[in-house]
Formats: structure tokens, C-alpha cells, sequence
């Protein structure tokens, strides 16, 4: 699904006429290309200007920027199987398992695309780049992103540690020095125990980093910078797995950026000198 798409679906955070103008705006968006905004308005029992300030709430500068937006992701979602159409039962070949499951994940990495803002990782970056070492803080699955994420960063220069017992990350945090950045990973942002290991960290002025699927959370409220991932809702045995790929994307741009700003010569060197020693 994509990132507009699902904002006019979810409607978080509109008030009565938003909402009245979302659901207008799906159920009649092939009328929509030669619309104006004072027909748009007319058919919402809205204004022109209400019109404006919902395009410019959802990040553009005006009704026909939003439009020409809106109706491109409209043409790919419809394109693409949705909703209902994606539930997979017995009676679903291998072939169409392959196709849904497909469709579901590169739907959410260009849904996580559009819902990342540059300014967050140019902000990261200012973060990471005061700091030696980076502590992880996740659970379960999580946890094998928090891993994976700190093998590059070493690449990068960065220390890293991650541990798998929530207790040895609880002592983490109480003597953690406050240069170390504490990056979570928390698909809800409400585990009880991260919470209070943020909580911990927020008063010992350790700077976070998250990556979450619930922006709005009581994590990503003590969080410094979040990054916003993509999940499924509707099929919760899949969501968590959409989200880990998710939350490796975002990973791996950092990565990406940190390894910008690392000196070539020596990123070569341990290139090198993995090469030599190493298999893999």
C-alpha cells in the first residue's frame, strides 16, 4: 500500500470534514483529474480553503501538488493486489503465495520510503558522528537487526554493543557514558521494558535513535530521532517479518552514509584484511 494512500485510509489524526474529504477523495478519485478545488469542495460540503489546508497538512504546498501525487499512488495501489486480496488461505497455490507475499513486501519498503524524511538521518548522522560507540536496545527478532546493523557499523567506526538478555541491557543503560548513543529497535514502541531502559537513558542525557512502526508512541516520544517503518496490520503473523525488512533498510542507509564519511583508505584496508583472513 502506499504512503498517501494509507494516510487518507487511516485517517489519524483528521478532524470530521478531513475524514469527510478522505473518504471522497477514494471512492471518486477517477473523477478527480479535472476537479477543482471549488468542485472538490462542493461535493465535500467543504471550502476551497479547507481544501488547501488538508493538501498542505498531508505535506504539500497546494491542492494540485497533492493531486498529482494522489493519483499516482492511487494507479499503483489499484494495480496491485490489496486489502482482502492479499489474505492468504490453504486454498492459495505456492505461485500466488510467491505473488501476495511479494506485493506485500515491496509495498511496505516503498511504504517506509515515503514515510522517511531526509532531515532524520542528516540529523542521525549529527548524532552518531559525536560517538565512538553505539548501545542496542531490542528484543526477539529485533534483535537479529541490532546485530546485523552493528557489524556495519564497525566497518564505519563505530563500536557497538548488543545484548541478548534484557537484564544485561538494563546494566547497559544504568552505566552507560553519555557520549553512547542508544539506538532501539521496538516494532510497537510500548514494550514495558524498553521503556523504562528509555527512561533510564533520557535522564542520563544518552541521546536515542529509533526505529518504530508507531511514531506516535511513548518510545518514540523520549526518542531524539525516529525512523518510521512500515508493517502489516491485518495479518500480524506477517507484520513482524515485514517490519525486521523494514527496519533493515533503515540500517543499512545509515550504514551507507556513516561509510561516506569514513576515510576510503582505511575502509580499503579492512576490506582487505577481511579478504585475506576471513571467508564469507
Amino acid at each position: 500500500m502506499t504512503g498517501l494512500v494509507k494516510q487518507l485510509q487511516d485517517k489519524d489524526g483528521f478532524s470530521e470534514s478531513e475524514a469527510m474529504i478522505a473518504d471522497y477523495l477514494l471512492a471518486n478519485f477517477r473523477m478527480l483529474p479535472g476537479m477543482s478545488t471549488r468542485q472538490l469542495a462542493k461535493e465535500t460540503f467543504t471550502s476551497s480553503a479547507a481544501i488547501v489546508r488538508f493538501s498542505q497538512k498531508l505535506g504539500f504546498g497546494g491542492y494540485t501538488e497533492f493531486r498529482v501525487k494522489f493519483l499516482a499512488e492511487m494507479m499503483q495501489y489499484m494495480e496491485r493486489p490489496h486489502g482482502d486480496e492479499l489474505i492468504m488461505t490453504d486454498r492459495d497455490s505456492v505461485h500466488s503465495i510467491l505473488d501476495k507475499v511479494t506485493s506485500i513486501e515491496i509495498d511496505a519498503l516503498k511504504d517506509t520510503r515515503s514515510m522517511l524524511e531526509p532531515a532524520d538521518f542528516v540529523r542521525a548522522l549529527a548524532i552518531l558522528n559525536k560517538t565512538d560507540h553505539i548501545d542496542f536496545y531490542a528484543t526477539d527478532n529485533n534483535l537479529d537487526i541490532a546485530n546485523m546493523a552493528s557489524s556495519g557499523f564497525i566497518m564505519a567506526n563505530k563500536c557497538s554493543t548488543v545484548h541478548l538478555a534484557m537484564t544485561m541491557q538494563y546494566l547497559q543503560a544504568t552505566g552507560a557514558p553519555k557520549d553512547h548513543v542508544a539506538f532501539f529497535i521496538s516494532r510497537t514502541g510500548e514494550n514495558r521494558m524498553l521503556l523504562d531502559v528509555a527512561h533510564l537513558l533520557k535522564m542520563r542525557g544518552n541521546p536515542i535513535i529509533l526505529i518504530t512502526a508507531v511514531p506516535r508512541s511513548n518510545l518514540a516520544n523520549m526518542a531524539d530521532v525516529v525512523f518510521p517503518v512500515a508493517t502489516v496490520k491485518s495479518m500480524e503473523e506477517l507484520g513482524p517479518r515485514v517490519f525486521l525488512m523494514g527496519a533493515k533498510y533503515v540500517t543499512d542507509i545509515l550504514f551507507a552514509v556513516l561509510m561516506t564519511r569514513v576515510d576510503f583508505h582505511n575502509a580499503q584496508q579492512k576490506e582487505q584484511w577481511l579478504r585475506k583472513h576471513f571467508y564469507y
